[in-house]
C-alpha cells in the first residue's frame, strides 16, 4: 500500500526523536518563509543552519515518504486523472502535423483502381456496350461525393475454352485514368470488342480471375466489378440438368486446365489487395456459382452481389459501391492512422457467448468517469478553450472479464463480456473494450492511458449532445430520442479499460465519420442529429459516426436509439482521438447529407445536396 499521508506522521517522529515533534505547520514554513533581511531565500531546509535538527527530521522524513510515494504509484501504475496540458507552441505545431496528414490522408484514401471483369460471348454486347457508354457518368457520380477522387478504370474478357483468343481479348485495358472521351484509351479499347462464341452454357470464368490479377493495381481501393449471365464450367458452379451436362457444360467435371477456385479467389484479395469484389447477376444461372465463390473465400462481405433484369441500373450501383468503398477506407484509415494498406492486428481467439462466470476470477477495479456538465454551453466552452475535462473517481468495483473477446467487427477495439458488482447492487450485464495492437507496434503505446481517456471523453461529449437534442426535439411527433451509453474507464491491475452498458438488439451502422450513409436503414433522426451537433456548437464540431441498436423508450409504444463508439469532429484536431478528422470530416458529411424534415423544423442550414423526402414525416 502507499506511505501514510504526512499528516499521520507526528507519532512516528516523536518516537523516533524521544520527544514532542513541532507542528507540521513550522515544516511547512520552512519552505514558504520569505527572505530575511540580509539572507537568502530558504528554499533548502538542510542549507539554513538556522533551522533545528528536530525540524530537519520532519523535512528528511516527508522527503523520504514523498519519494516512496512516488515509487509505489510508478510500481502499481497508479491512475492519473489528469492528461497534461499542451504548451501553445507544442499545439500549434502538433496541429499543423495532423492536418497536413488529414489532408494526405484523404487525398490515398479517395483514389479507386475500378476494373470491369466482362464476359465476352455472344449475349453480352449490350453490357459490353453499357459500361463504355456509363464510364464518364460512373466517375462523375463517384466525384460528386469525393470531389479529390482520383480514378483509374480498366477491363478484363473472357470467353470459353475453345473460342479464338485475341490480343485484346488476352490483354484487356490495363488500369488508366484516360478513359472520357471517344479518342481515349480506355473506350477506344473497349469499342474493338465484339461479343461472340461460347459454345456450350458455361464460360472460362477462370480466365478472367487469372487476368484480373495480371493488371497493376496501386490505390487503396481496389474495386472488381464482375458482370456476366452464365456460370463457370463443373457442375459444383451450376444446377443444369444431369442428363443435358454433355450438351450445356463440356466440362461437368470441372476447369479443363485443373485450376482451383479457392486459389484464384485467394491471389485476388491477398496478393492483389482487391477490398470488393462486386458481381452483378443477370439471370439466375449463376447464383449457385456466387454461392462457391463465398464459400471458398471466407470472407464476410468481401463478395457482394446484387440481381439486374435491366443492365441500366449497373452504373448507380457501380457508383454506390465505390462511395462506399472510399467511405469505408477513410474510416479505417482515421482510427488507425496512416498505416498501410491491409493494416493486419495482432489476432485473439473469439467466443461470442457468455462466459461461464463461474470459471471467470473476481476481480478488484478502479472507475473514473468524467464529471456531468450541467449547462452545454459550459462543455462547449471548455472544448473551444482546449481545457480537459473534470475525471472523477468512483467508488471501487468488483468485476469479471471475459478471457476471449466476443467480435472481431470493431475497426479498432476487440469487445469482452464483463460482470460487475457493486455496493451490493444486482449483478450488471457490461461491455469492456481494449484496443487491438497491430503487428510491430509497441503495446504499452497502444494501451497508454491517453487512449483510453480520449475515447471516454469523446463518448461523454456525444452524450451532453444528445441530451440537448433531445430536450429540442421533445415536442416534435416521430423524432425518436436518441442515447449514448456513457463510458468510463476501468483500471484492473495494470490493464486498462473502456467499459460501457451492454447494448441488445439488431446492430446497424446509420454513418461513419467519412460520409457514408445507411440507406438501406435510413435514420432521418440521427441525420438531423449529425446536422445539428455542427449547428449548435456554432462549427466546433460534429457527432457523427453512429451505430448502435433500437429499443423501446418505455413512452407509449415509442422506439428510441442507444448508440455507442461514435466519432467526433472538431476543429481542435489533437482532440477526440484520431477519428477527428476537423474541417475535412465537416466537408465530408456535409458532401452526402440531405436535409430531412427534421433538419427543417430544427431551423438548420439547408445542405447543398438538396431535400430528402425518405424518413420521418414530422409534425
Amino acid at each position: 500500500m502507499l506511505a501514510p499521508p504526512f499528516h499521520l506522521l507526528r507519532k512516528k517522529i516523536r518516537s523516533s526523536t524521544g520527544g514532542e515533534s513541532p507542528p507540521f505547520r513550522m515544516a511547512s514554513e520552512a519552505y514558504f518563509m520569505p527572505p530575511r533581511p540580509g539572507g537568502n531565500f530558504i528554499g533548502s531546509a538542510r542549507s539554513n543552519s538556522s533551522l533545528t535538527s528536530r525540524t530537519h527530521l520532519v523535512i528528511q522524513e516527508i522527503e523520504r515518504l514523498k519519494s516512496q510515494n512516488e515509487k509505489l504509484k510508478r510500481a502499481s501504475g497508479q491512475f492519473d486523472l489528469q492528461r497534461l496540458p499542451y504548451s501553445v507552441e507544442q499545439h500549434a505545431a502538433d496541429t499543423k502535423a495532423r492536418r497536413e496528414e488529414i489532408k494526405v490522408m484523404i487525398m490515398k484514401a479517395q483514389e479507386l483502381d475500378l476494373a470491369f471483369l466482362l464476359d465476352a460471348t455472344a449475349s453480352m454486347q449490350d453490357s459490353i456496350d453499357m459500361v463504355k457508354d456509363k464510364v464518364a457518368a460512373m466517375s462523375a457520380g463517384i466525384s460528386q461525393a469525393y470531389p479529390e477522387c482520383t480514378l483509374r478504370v480498366a477491363f478484363v474478357l473472357y470467353r470459353d475454352y475453345d473460342d479464338a483468343n485475341t490480343d485484346l481479348d488476352s490483354k484487356g485495358c490495363n488500369l488508366t485514368s484516360d478513359f472520357e472521351g471517344p479518342q481515349s484509351t480506355f473506350i477506344r479499347a473497349l469499342s474493338r470488342v465484339r461479343a461472340k462464341g461460347g459454345g456450350d452454357a458455361a464460360e472460362d470464368v477462370f480466365t478472367g480471375l487469372q487476368r484480373v490479377a495480371n493488371l497493376e493495381w496501386q490505390a487503396r481501393n481496389r474495386l472488381l466489378v464482375h458482370i456476366c449471365d452464365a456460370p463457370c464450367h463443373g457442375t459444383q458452379f451450376h444446377d443444369f440438368p444431369v442428363e443435358k451436362n454433355g450438351e450445356w457444360d463440356n466440362y461437368p467435371q470441372g476447369d479443363k486446365y485443373g485450376r482451383n477456385i479457392d486459389t484464384l479467389l485467394m491471389q485476388l484479395r491477398e496478393h492483389c489487395q482487391i477490398t470488393h469484389y462486386y458481381f452483378c447477376h443477370l439471370n439466375d444461372g449463376t447464383k449457385k456459382m456466387l454461392q462457391e465463390f463465398k464459400k471458398a473465400i471466407g470472407e464476410p462481405g468481401w463478395i457482394e452481389e446484387a440481381h439486374f433484369r435491366d443492365i441500366n441500373g449497373i452504373p448507380q450501383k457501380v457508383v454506390t459501391m465505390s462511395r462506399s468503398t472510399i467511405s469505408r477506407t477513410l474510416s479505417n484509415l482515421s482510427g488507425i492512422g496512416s498505416h498501410a494498406h491491409g493494416t493486419n492486428f495482432i489476432p485473439e481467439n473469439v467466443i461470442p457467448h457468455r462466459p461461464n462466470w463461474a470459471t471467470i476470477a473476481l476481480l478488484n477495479g478502479q472507475q473514473y468517469k468524467h464529471r456531468w456538465y450541467h449547462f452545454l454551453d459550459g462543455l462547449l466552452q471548455k472544448i473551444a478553450n482546449r481545457e480537459a475535462l473534470e475525471v472523477e473517481e468512483m467508488d471501487s468495483l468488483q468485476v469479471q472479464i471475459a478471457t476471449h473477446p466476443f467480435s472481431a467487427e470493431g475497426t479498432m477495439r476487440w469487445p469482452y463480456h464483463a460482470a460487475v458488482i457493486q455496493h451490493g447492487q444486482p449483478v450488471r450485464n457490461m461491455v469492456v473494450k481494449r484496443f487491438k495492437v497491430p503487428f510491430g507496434h509497441n503495446i504499452r503505446q497502444v494501451h497508454s492511458k491517453e487512449r483510453y481517456l480520449g475515447q471516454m471523453e469523446v463518448q461523454t461529449v456525444a452524450a451532453h449532445m444528445a441530451h440537448e437534442f433531445n430536450n429540442r426535439t421533445s415536442g416534435l411527433r416521430g423524432v425518436k430520442k436518441v442515447e449514448f451509453t456513457l463510458v468510463s474507464t476501468l483500471q484492473v491491475g495494470s490493464k486498462i479499460y473502456n467499459m460501457e452498458k451492454f447494448l441488445e438488439g439488431n446492430w446497424i451502422r446509420y454513418s461513419n465519420n467519412a460520409g457514408y450513409v445507411n440507406t438501406a436503414d435510413y435514420a432521418a433522426t440521427l441525420q438531423a442529429f449529425t446536422h445539428w451537433t455542427h449547428e449548435r456548437s456554432n462549427g466546433l464540431l460534429m457527432v457523427t459516426d453512429l451505430q448502435g441498436v433500437m429499443q423501446p423508450s418505455g413512452n407509449g409504444g415509442r422506439y428510441m436509439f442507444w448508440l455507442c463508439d461514435p466519432s467526433i469532429h472538431c476543429t481542435d484536431v489533437m482532440r477526440f482521438t484520431r477519428t477527428n478528422l476537423g474541417d475535412a470530416g465537416f466537408r465530408l458529411f456535409f458532401s452526402s447529407h440531405k436535409c430531412n424534415d427534421i433538419c427543417r423544423h430544427l431551423g438548420l442550414k439547408a445542405s447543398d445536396n438538396g431535400y430528402s423526402t425518405v424518413g420521418t414525416q414530422v409534425g
